[in-house]
């Protein structure tokens, strides 16, 4: 289990598309599961996608639009999934293949999102860990430069967490997290 994490210990469960971990919060326990979003889900995933990607046209040009969106549910190398805190719906995360510095990679994170309310709670760092669980690989994940708070939580993610040959590049108006994670 400590592969998941260095700073606080989880109790992990696998149930095909699902996994949950019980974490210690400041509420005392909190069970944090990620389910793939399924189609029925699809519409609740896009009321976030929308909040999120308003939010982050504070720091650049965002197209509000998401043409790739859809693609979560037909391609085989995307992975749309809903982050639940107990039996709320506090965020999601969209994975795909897509290597942001060309490099090529095995999985990239499109987008990640808590809902405000529910972060700097350990929501983010869970989920994240989670998101790696049975993924070896080379990974990557951008941040708007501008985005200070975006690349903090990813910096602090990525240094208390079981990853190895962490990268840093700064390309046009993005910073690129690089890494390799084997489970």
């Amino acid at each position: 289990m400590d592969r998941l994490s260095k700073s606080s210990p989880l109790t992990v469960q696998r149930s095909d598309d699902r996994f949950s971990f019980d974490a210690p919060g400041s509420e005392g326990i909190m069970t944090i599961k990620i389910i793939t979003a399924t189609e029925a889900k699809k519409s609740k995933l896009w009321e976030m996608l929308s909040d999120y990607l308003k939010e982050l046209s504070q720091y650049g040009d965002v197209d509000l639009e998401y043409p790739f969106f859809d693609c979560y549910w037909t391609d085989d190398d995307r992975w749309p999934h809903l982050i639940f805190k107990d039996e709320s719906i506090v965020g999601f995360a969209l994975v795909n293949t897509w290597s942001p510095t060309g490099k090529g990679t095995d999985f990239a994170i499109a987008e990640f999102y808590v809902l405000p309310e529910f972060r700097n709670a350990g929501v983010g760092r869970q989920a994240f860990c989670h998101l790696l669980h049975n993924r070896s690989g080379i990974w990557e994940l951008g941040v708007m430069s501008c985005n200070e708070a975006g690349k903090a939580f990813w910096e602090r993610i990525l240094t208390t967490t079981n990853i190895s040959e962490i990268e840093w590049f700064n390309l046009k108006n993005e910073l690129v997290y690089r890494f390799s994670y084997r489970a």
